[in-house]
């Protein structure tokens, strides 16, 4: 090859590493499965959602009792499904913040403390 030569394929080869910088730089090969996806709500969320419900919402303090019938009517519970209260009583149950006694709530100190 001629200089001519030699110096088209500096140049295809510089514009082809130039090209992956900018890809790398725009993340394209990055995993889209480890995107942040808008969907369900942790269980320490929506526990401590419910306990900001209790505490400021329905305005309990420490050995307040909640019936889940007039919890279930506070709009700020808005759209939960049962599951998602399932998991917020449990999780909220499991950091001593709330006791579940059938269909009653009770504050803890703990509960109180973390709200």
């Amino acid at each position: 090859m001629g200089v001519l030569g030699d110096w088209l394929v500096a140049i295809a080869i510089t514009t082809m590493l130039g090209m992956g910088e900018n890809i790398a730089q725009q993340n394209i090969w990055r995993n889209p499965s480890r995107r942040k996806r808008p969907g369900r709500p942790t269980a320490e969320a929506i526990g401590r959602n419910l306990l900001n419900i209790i505490v400021y919402a329905k305005g309990c303090r420490v050995g307040d009792k909640v019936v889940l019938d007039d919890l279930a009517e506070t709009s700020e519970v808005g759209d939960w499904m049962m599951p998602d209260f399932k998991m917020a009583c449990t999780y909220a149950a499991s950091q001593g913040w709330l006791v579940i006694e059938g269909d009653t709530l009770t504050l803890t100190p703990a509960g109180s403390a973390a709200a």
